[in-house]
């Protein structure tokens, strides 16, 4: 049993209990949301072809994480021309837990039991909470290693910006050759702009950065 529904102006094929990573949708974590831009509906042994949507038929879900993804890299040349522009962008996304699918008529699949989701939406929770920072909004850090500052006591960014420069490569190395390559020199500095508020001050410099590092 699945269905196939449009959000964010893309297509995704969804089954009850599993998870999808859609263009960001307005919506705090463990919130409930419903999709109604059904195209299909399966239950098995008919299906159903919206013209273009399947009247009556939505998905629901929970919102488990909202996050941003990998950063993708732009470079921009020209040639004999001395020109050359770098840009980054990394795209917000919202992780969703499918719940149920109901066809227009009835429930024709549901999650055996709201206790599936409720592990995922309280490992979110500190995020939420005002009990730390995000600290994937300092260039270079991704979330795996805003996990890794996370579990070594660092989860602010003042803490961040206190933190040596030494110190942070440390924990970077301990995690395997895939973080040692990261140079985390000017991850204080960004964290110091962040935890001032100065956010302008900050954008400024992330302009003048590839990958968190100064050109």
């Amino acid at each position: 049993m699945y269905a196939v529904i449009k959000t964010g102006g893309k297509q995704y094929r969804v089954q009850v209990g599993e998870k999808i990573k859609v263009e960001q949708i307005p919506a705090d974590v463990g919130s409930q949301v419903v999709i109604d831009q059904v195209l299909m509906v399966s239950n098995g042994e008919l299906v159903t072809i919206g013209t273009p949507l399947v009247a009556g038929a939505t998905v629901q879900a929970t919102v488990i994480a909202q996050d941003r993804a990998d950063k993708v890299r732009i470079f921009k040349m020209r040639r004999r021309k001395h020109y050359q522009k770098r840009q980054g962008h990394r795209q917000n996304y919202s992780e969703l837990f499918v719940n149920g699918i109901f066809d227009g008529a009835k429930m024709i699949a549901e999650a055996a039991s709201a206790a599936v989701v409720a592990p995922k939406s309280t490992a979110k929770a500190p995020k939420s909470a005002g009990k730390g920072d995000d600290l994937t909004k300092i260039e270079g850090i991704g979330p795996k290693i805003s996990g890794l500052f996370i579990a070594a006591g660092i989860t602010t960014f003042a803490e961040l910006a206190n933190t040596p420069v030494a110190t942070l490569s440390d924990i970077l190395h301990k995690a395997g050759s895939r973080y040692a390559s990261h140079n985390p020199g000017t991850w204080p500095e960004q964290a110091q702009l962040a935890a001032d508020g100065k956010w302008d001050e900050l954008k400024a410099l992330q302009i003048a950065l590839d990958g968190g590092v100064k050109k």
